[in-house]
């Protein structure tokens, strides 16, 4: 099968096997951008290519969060929206809000500095924070964690603090400093949900249970396919709160305050341009106009990502796809 790119975004044809079992190729578009002081996007000179693994913040770190998540998967439910980079202000702050907004949802956080938990009179609780111009907005600064046995786990967010069998345990060590301003965390017994904008691990709660269930009858009946009760929302990455079911479009307007030293990010969507064409012996011509389904912002460098895809059956006997393309529209 050939595959060809006739944009100037990047591209890649990934071959492989599809939610139940059959060999399909998924065409993956991710159009780079650059948002310029008045809002408008403009295609960034240099584009950014098909990720194929996650990047860790540190790959040395079992539960580490993701950096920049993997761009493959065969599909996915909706629009991820990802914000990655930190709280800044231009003055040194205890804490300070920051906010991202697509369409009428708008996820706030509240960022305090660097604070530990100490034992009051009657529990442990978290003392005061400290001053800060920039805090990174990662999942290891917000309520989670794995403790020290195996059942002390939050599994939404493996990779935070605050998490311990023993709420004494606890004293000395950093406390949560990310959370939603009207959940806030004041003791070791605060266990609201974790918090975030970034993307969330494949092993991590909400996406493990979504994989399906692994138990003798897929191994039996279905293995290596997935399970029956495979969930597609399993391969997106964003925070539950920044996934959106109906996916984001052209004309949508996002907003992200409180992330850049150049005041409130705000931007639309664009219209990509793009179609996918396909050519099989028996099937003939396809077109397919693509769908986004992951938007990536980092607020500070003023880049947007926006990912696309589509899978195509490889087809079997005298009915094979023969030609895939990634072309502009009309």
């Amino acid at each position: 099968m050939s595959f060809s790119n006739a944009t100037s975004f990047a591209a890649l044809d990934v071959p492989m096997p599809d939610h139940d079992g059959r060999p399909v190729v998924v065409a993956i578009v991710k159009a780079t951008f650059t948002v310029l002081p008045n809002g408008r996007l403009v295609p960034a000179d240099v584009q950014r290519p098909v990720r194929i693994n996650d990047e860790l913040y540190d790959p040395d770190r079992a539960e580490s969060s993701i950096r920049l998540p993997t761009d493959v998967c065969v599909a996915k439910r909706g629009t991820d929206l990802i914000v990655l980079g930190e709280a800044i202000s231009s003055k040194m702050v205890e804490a300070m809000d920051v906010a991202v907004r697509a369409r009428e949802t708008t996820v706030p956080l509240r960022v305090h500095g660097e604070r530990v938990f100490y034992q009051g009179l009657m529990q442990v609780q978290i003392g005061p924070a400290a001053p800060f111009e920039r805090k990174p907005i990662v999942y290891e600064k917000a309520y989670g964690g794995v403790g020290d046995d195996p059942w002390t786990i939050e599994s939404r967010n493996r990779a935070g603090v605050g998490v311990a069998k023993r709420k004494r345990d606890l004293v000395g060590k950093p406390a949560p400093q990310i959370e939603h301003p009207a959940r806030p965390h004041k003791t070791a017994d605060d266990d609201h949900a974790p918090v975030g904008l970034g993307a969330i691990r494949s092993h991590w709660s909400p996406r493990l249970e979504r994989a399906g269930t692994f138990d003798d009858v897929w191994e039996t009946t279905r293995m290596p396919a997935m399970p029956a009760d495979f969930d597609v929302r399993a391969n997106n990455q964003a925070h539950p709160s920044l996934l959106f079911d109906l996916p984001l479009a052209p004309g949508d307007e996002i907003a992200v305050l409180g992330m850049s030293t150049r005041g409130a990010l705000s931007f639309t969507l664009p219209d990509l341009g793009l179609v996918f064409r396909a050519r099989s012996d028996v099937s003939g011509r396809a077109e397919h106009a693509p769908v986004i389904d992951t938007v990536l912002i980092e607020p500070e460098a003023r880049v947007v990502e926006i990912i696309a895809r589509r899978a195509f059956p490889q087809g079997r006997g005298k009915d094979v796809l023969r030609e895939l393309r990634v072309d502009t529209a009309g």
